[in-house]
């Protein structure tokens, strides 16, 4: 397909590319499916917009550095990137693909061809979504921004959310610590994100309340648990470590674990990496093909 990036993408030079530890350039994520039968709406397609950071040592998952030190927590955080690029992709041509990305450059994949790149702007992450959504919604009736900290959502998540936009002014993906993982809107009221208190356990009951007081009706989704700290990453390597379906959600999150922990049915010992100091930024190759599709279904 050819590529949207141009007057866009003004700025990234370079774009991850997608990456788990070791793995090879012969690994890439499964292309999208460009088959228009596939499509499940008519009329303009619906916007779906990742939010991510670039995977750069000490800028990225900064939260978990303590376990997995500074170049393993990039690491990491690519592999996520990589696990929903997956998904995305699954979806095909039923939904126009984004990539909002904050934070470092990093070199651009082939992969990435047919999203539509965007530097994430604003000063906290609320004024970053104004903007997105006010960019998304004067091409689309509907736009969904995901983020990469969900590595087990099932793809077909993506899909409802959006049906659920077929009825309702927005649509929320909340977490469990009070987060969310996803939010879509067909509308956009300026100052809708102002009041909520980013970073803490009150920021999608807020977002909830502030869809209220503009009138909004909203459709909630199921929680889906995130990685943000230490404890959750060992709790993610336990879950891929006993389910196989949670593995093919997930492969690159699964390919990390494996190099980074030793399992024993349970995450027993971390293995000793080097942590110091900022190493120079690798390529970050995609996942392997994997033999069911990455929607979950």
């Amino acid at each position: 397909m050819a590529s949207p990036v141009g007057s866009e993408a003004s700025g990234l030079e370079c774009v991850m590319g997608c990456a788990t530890p070791g793995s090879s350039a012969e690994n890439s994520v499964p292309p999208r499916r460009s088959s228009s039968s596939r499509s499940a709406f008519s009329g303009p397609l619906p916007a779906l917009a990742i939010f991510a950071r670039a995977p750069v040592p000490r800028k990225a998952k900064t939260r978990l550095i303590p376990l997995l030190g500074p170049r393993g927590a990039a690491e990491f955080h690519a592999a996520l990137v990589c696990d929903v690029l997956q998904k995305v992709n699954a979806l095909g041509s039923q939904v126009v693909p984004y990539l909002f990305l904050a934070g470092g450059r990093h070199p651009i994949s082939s992969s990435l061809s047919d999203y539509t790149l965007v530097r994430q702007r604003g000063a906290d992450l609320g004024e970053r979504l104004e903007l997105a959504f006010r960019k998304l919604l004067k091409r689309h009736r509907r736009a969904l921004v995901i983020g990469t900290d969900s590595p087990l959502l099932p793809g077909r998540v993506l899909m409802r959310a959006l049906e659920k936009l077929r009825g309702a002014d927005a649509v929320l993906g909340p977490c469990p610590d009070g987060g969310f993982y996803l939010i879509g809107l067909r509308r956009l009221v300026p100052g809708l994100f102002d009041r909520v208190r980013w970073g803490s356990a009150s920021a999608c009951r807020d977002v909830q309340e502030s869809l209220r007081a503009h009138d909004y009706s909203c459709a909630m989704l199921k929680p889906v648990d995130d990685v943000d700290r230490p404890s959750d990453v060992e709790r993610l390597s336990r879950k891929l470590a006993a389910n196989p379906a949670a593995r093919r959600l997930a492969p690159s999150a699964w390919r990390f674990v494996q190099e980074f922990f030793v399992l024993e049915g349970e995450v027993k010992e971390r293995v000793k990496k080097k942590s110091g100091g900022q190493s120079p930024t690798r390529a970050i190759q995609p996942p392997p093909n994997t033999s069911r599709s990455a929607s979950g279904e």
